[in-house]
């Protein structure tokens, strides 16, 4: 069934080459958005940009105009340039003293610098309007912590649930919802290729039984959430962090 509300409206998604970006992008497709795609990472009908630059930001305006929906799910607990656009994803844990000043500063940028840049770029225009929806990507890491991710990226997407909740005070009273989603483990390809909770098969089935659904999520999980947010049965919810997990954390 549809969701009312998508069709024939605009959508920007950063992070959208792959993964959990991608299946957003493909989502609101299908609903009738048209969808526009921003990575770092190209691929095909990917817009080019570091979003971390205020400048590339703002030549990213320049195509996409004023979306209706905004997604920003761009962001990691590696930093991909366009240099290496794909870099590896730690096999270990990442403790406090493996992480040095320009980590620290790189993965904050990448996560809690660059949706606080696309949101201060697009919000304006939606004022103007008095309408729209923005999604931000925050982490299980920031509601429980993780050592497999370090303390940057779950201290970046803490910001990102702040951030969240202070444009929803700020947006509201121009008709703009502001959420966020905080996903749990998602099994897209680079966590695949990472191999993350399979150390051994034994290992693997551990993991997965303690996620009450017993399942790794998927990306059309968190898709459908999002779409779920910018349609109008949706159109109530603000300022809400939304955990989609299997039911692996539901803390206060």
């Amino acid at each position: 069934m549809k969701l009312n509300g998508l069709h024939g409206k605009t959508a920007l998604v950063t992070g959208a080459t792959s993964g959990i970006g991608e299946a957003i992008a493909q989502r609101l497709y299908v609903e009738g958005a048209k969808v526009f795609r921003t990575d770092i990472n190209p691929g095909p009908g990917i817009m080019v940009a570091d979003l971390t630059n205020s400048g590339e930001v703002e030549q990213l305006a320049s195509q996409v105009a004023a979306p209706d929906f905004l997604v920003n799910v761009a962001g990691g607990p590696v930093v991909a340039t366009k240099d290496a656009p794909l870099p590896v994803l730690p096999t270990g844990s990442l403790g406090l003293q493996d992480i040095d000043d320009a980590q620290w500063a790189k993965v904050l940028a990448a996560n809690l610098t660059s949706a606080f840049l696309v949101c201060r770029e697009f919000a304006p225009r939606m004022q103007a309007r008095r309408s729209g929806r923005i999604v931000n990507f925050s982490s299980i890491a920031a509601r429980r912590g993780s050592d497999r991710v370090g303390v940057h990226y779950a201290a970046a997407k803490g910001g990102i649930i702040a951030l969240t909740k202070t444009l929803a005070l700020e947006l509201g009273p121009y008709g703009i919802t502001v959420n966020a989603i905080a996903p749990g483990f998602i099994s897209t390809p680079r966590i695949e290729q990472a191999a993350w909770g399979r150390a051994s098969p034994e290992a693997h089935r551990a993991f997965l039984d303690a996620i009450p659904l017993k399942r790794a999520g998927k990306p059309e999980d968190i898709a459908g959430v999002v779409a779920l947010l910018c349609s109008e049965a949706g159109a109530y919810v603000s300022g809400v962090t939304l955990d989609v997990n299997g039911g692996l954390y539901f803390g206060p």
